[in-house]
């Protein structure tokens, strides 16, 4: 290899080194993007329901967040906790009794940029509106 040869290929690696930096860097600010995660639900919450057949109901929510599945209790104010199933994805929750001997209760709501709750509650007394906040310790 010639001295000008070499000195061709060097010049072409100090010209590739500032795309190569740049591709890193763009590299990092996307891997930082993707790990910035969707805000969660887990945790404790007073649930708000609005136009119950007996007036508006607050009750205990506790949710506990592994992935995008939870299985956790809706707190009833009758002392009876209901187990429910539950998934949240894309700011989205679904809550669901799984039936049986209870009444089956499905519940939707959207996680708002303030941080609560609201959406819709369906079950044997009728459909409602509810929201939640999360309980203070």
């Amino acid at each position: 290899m010639t001295t000008r040869t070499v000195g061709f290929l060097a010049v072409i690696a100090l010209m590739a080194l500032p795309v190569t930096e740049a591709r890193a860097a763009h590299r990092h600010q996307e891997k930082k993007a993707d790990q910035k995660a969707e805000p969660g639900v887990a945790g404790r919450w007073t649930v708000f329901v609005k136009g119950s057949p007996h007036g508006d109901v607050t009750m205990g929510l506790h949710l506990a967040q592994e992935g995008q599945k939870d299985t956790r209790c809706l707190e009833t104010p009758h002392g009876n906790d209901l187990h429910v199933d539950s998934e949240f994805a894309g700011g989205s929750l679904k809550l669901a009794t799984p039936g049986g001997s209870d009444p089956h209760i499905t519940m939707t709501a959207k996680l708002k940029d303030d941080g609560t709750l609201d959406g819709y509650l369906s079950g044997p007394m009728g459909d409602m509106t509810w929201t939640a906040k999360r309980a203070s310790d």
